[in-house]
C-alpha cells in the first residue's frame, strides 16, 4: 500500500510540474490544492507511514517552492522578453517607417528631377524651334506628359489683340468670354459635342499666356477625370508650365506675324507675288494630275499714274485698298487674289467655267467702276482693265498661262481700257 501511495505521490508531483509548466501561477495553485487534498485524504485514511508522509511533504514543499520560484522568474522573464520584443518591434517599425519615408522622398525627388528634365527638354526644344510647326511636336508630348491631355487648342493674338486659333488636337471647348480677362490658370467643365462621347461633361484647363500686360495667347487643354483634391496641384503645375511656354509662344507669334507680313501686302492685305506664284505652281500640278482646269484674271487700274500725280499718293493708296476689296468681294473663298505689281492684281480661280468667268469678270469691272472717291469737293471714279486666260487652253505651264493673261490685259488696254478681254481672242 505504501508503494502505491508513493507512486501516486510521484504522479501528483509530475502532474503538478506539468500544470505549473503549462499554466504558470494558475497551474501552481491548482497543483497545490490537489497535493494538499491528496495528503489530507491519505492522513485521514491513516494507512500511510507518518515518516514517509513527512518526507513526501518536505519533497513536495521543496518542489512546489522551486516550481513557484521558477514560475515567477519565468513569468518575469516572459514579461521582460515581451517588453524587449515590443521595443524591438517598435524600433523595427520606426526603422521601416524611416526607410519608407526615405524611399518616398527618393521617389518624389526622382519624379521631381524627371519633371525638371522634361521641363528643360521642353524649354530647350521650344528655344531651338522658330515656327509654330516646329514647336508643335514638343508641345504635344509635354501636354500628354504633364497633364495627360486628351485634346488641346492653341490661340494666339492677332494685331488687333483678338484670339485666333492656330493649332487644335481633339475635341476642346471654345474660349469663353468670362475667362478672357483671366491671367492665371483656371478649370471649368464643358459638354462634348459631335463625338463618340456626345453629351459627356469633362474638364478643361485654361492657360492664359500673358507677357507683362500684353496677352500673347491662350492654351485650352481637355483633361481626363481627376479627384477634387488634385485641383490645386493641377493649377500649380499649369502655372509653372505657362511660365515656360510664354516666351516660346511670343516668339512663335512674332514669327507668324513676320511670315504673314512677308507673304501679305501691307497696303491691301492681299497675297504678295511670290506666294501667289508658289500657289500657281501647285495648282498647275493639281490640274495636270486630276485633269482639271483653272483660270487667271490679270487686272490693272486704268490711268493710275495720272491719279497719283494729280491727287497724291494718299488718294492712290485709298484707291488701291478699295479696288482690292471690290475684287475680293467678287470672288469665292477658294479663289486666290494677289497684288502682282504697283496697280496690278492677279486672281487664280480653280475649276472655273470659262463662260461664267467672263460674266464674273465683267461684274467685278462694273463694281469697281461704280465706286466713287470724294476728294475735297470733287468725286472721282476709276476703272479697271481685265485679261483672262484659261488652263490648259491658253497655256500648259504656269509661265505660259500667265503670259497669255498678260497679253489679254494689254489687249484690253489697247482696246480703250475699262473692258474684259480673253486670251483666246488675242493673236499671239
Amino acid at each position: 500500500m505504501i508503494g502505491f501511495y508513493t507512486w501516486m505521490f510521484t504522479a501528483g508531483l509530475v502532474l503538478a510540474l506539468g500544470l505549473v509548466y503549462w499554466f504558470g501561477v494558475a497551474g501552481w495553485v491548482v497543483s497545490a490544492i490537489l497535493l494538499v487534498g491528496g495528503w489530507s485524504a491519505v492522513a485521514m485514511n491513516g494507512t500511510s507511514d507518518p515518516a514517509i508522509l513527512a518526507v513526501q511533504v518536505l519533497v513536495a514543499v521543496f518542489v512546489m517552492w522551486f516550481s513557484l520560484r521558477w514560475t515567477l522568474r519565468h513569468q518575469s522573464w516572459q514579461e521582460r522578453s515581451a517588453k524587449d520584443q515590443a521595443e524591438s518591434d517598435e524600433k523595427q517599425r520606426v526603422v521601416q517607417t524611416a526607410i519608407q519615408d526615405i524611399r518616398e522622398k527618393i521617389a518624389a525627388k526622382a519624379a521631381e528631377v524627371e519633371k525638371g528634365l522634361k521641363q528643360y527638354e521642353l524649354v530647350k526644344k521650344l528655344a531651338e524651334a522658330v515656327s509654330l510647326e516646329e514647336m508643335t511636336p514638343s508641345l504635344e508630348r509635354s501636354l500628354k506628359y504633364f497633364f495627360r491631355a486628351e485634346g488641346w487648342a492653341l490661340y494666339l493674338t492677332n494685331e488687333r489683340g483678338e484670339l485666333q486659333q492656330v493649332q487644335r488636337r481633339g475635341i476642346t471647348p471654345d474660349p469663353r468670354a468670362e475667362d478672357l480677362p483671366k491671367q492665371e490658370p483656371y478649370l471649368h467643365t464643358f459638354v462634348i459635342q459631335g463625338d463618340v462621347d456626345q453629351g459627356r461633361c469633362v474638364w478643361a484647363l485654361g492657360l492664359p499666356l500673358w507677357r507683362l500686360h500684353e496677352r500673347v495667347g491662350l492654351l485650352l487643354i481637355r483633361l481626363p477625370e481627376f479627384s477634387p483634391d488634385q485641383q490645386a496641384a493641377i493649377l500649380a503645375e499649369a502655372n509653372t508650365f505657362a511660365v515656360q511656354l510664354i516666351f516660346a509662344m511670343a516668339k512663335a507669334k512674332l514669327y507668324q506675324e513676320l511670315e504673314g507680313r512677308s507673304r501679305t501686302d501691307g497696303l491691301t492685305g492681299l497675297s504678295r507675288r511670290g506666294p501667289f506664284e508658289e500657289r500657281l505652281k501647285e495648282e498647275v500640278a493639281r490640274a495636270q494630275s486630276f485633269r482639271s482646269t483653272f483660270s487667271i484674271l490679270m487686272i490693272d487700274i486704268d490711268h493710275f499714274k495720272n491719279l497719283n500725280d494729280t491727287y497724291g499718293h494718299q488718294v492712290g493708296d485709298e484707291v488701291l485698298r478699295t479696288v482690292a476689296q471690290r475684287i475680293r468681294e467678287g470672288l469665292y473663298e477658294t479663289d486666290v487674289i494677289a497684288r502682282y505689281g504697283g496697280e496690278e492684281f492677279v486672281c487664280l480661280l480653280p475649276r472655273s467655267d470659262p463662260a461664267g468667268l467672263r460674266i464674273k469678270a465683267d461684274q467685278i469691272r462694273q463694281r469697281v467702276g461704280a465706286q466713287s472717291y470724294v476728294i475735297g469737293l470733287e468725286a472721282i471714279q476709276v476703272t479697271i482693265s481685265i485679261g483672262i486666260a484659261h488652263f490648259p487652253q491658253d497655256g500648259a505651264t504656269a509661265q505660259a498661262v500667265m503670259a497669255a493673261a498678260d497679253r489679254a490685259l494689254y489687249a484690253a488696254k489697247d482696246a480703250g481700257r475699262n473692258c474684259v478681254v480673253e486670251a483666246a481672242s488675242v493673236s499671239s
